[in-house]
């Protein structure tokens, strides 16, 4: 599951509404859960947190119906602009690519 192999896939709906920089760290949040083997299905949700401090930004990662739910710090220090908004990102694994789309929340 999530094979590093896989072709990954940004959504042009999470390109216009999350920066570039926390998109990849998003995708390497995925890979550091791959290599801890902490990833236990697919997809996952992230949701971002309202807070934030001048060099980190925080991610609630959320798997099986956010049963099992991890918060995570990332280093980021650019514009928080895109935070407050109750922004879900889902990571899914398909068969020939990992897609990352908002969640349909985000589209209502």
């Amino acid at each position: 599951m999530f094979e590093p192999t896989k072709k990954r896939q940004t959504a042009d709906e999470v390109k216009a509404r999350v920066p570039a920089a926390v998109i990849n760290l998003l995708w390497q949040t995925l890979s550091d859960f791959r290599q801890q083997k902490k990833i236990i299905s697919s997809p996952l949700a992230i949701a971002f947190s309202d807070d934030h401090d001048a060099d980190n930004i925080y991610v609630l990662v959320m798997q099986e119906n956010g049963d099992i739910a991890e918060e995570v710090t990332l280093a980021y220090n650019g514009p928080v602009d895109f935070l407050g908004q109750g922004t879900i990102v889902i990571i899914s694994d398909k068969k020939k690519a990992i897609r990352m789309t908002l969640s349909t929340l985000n589209k209502e």
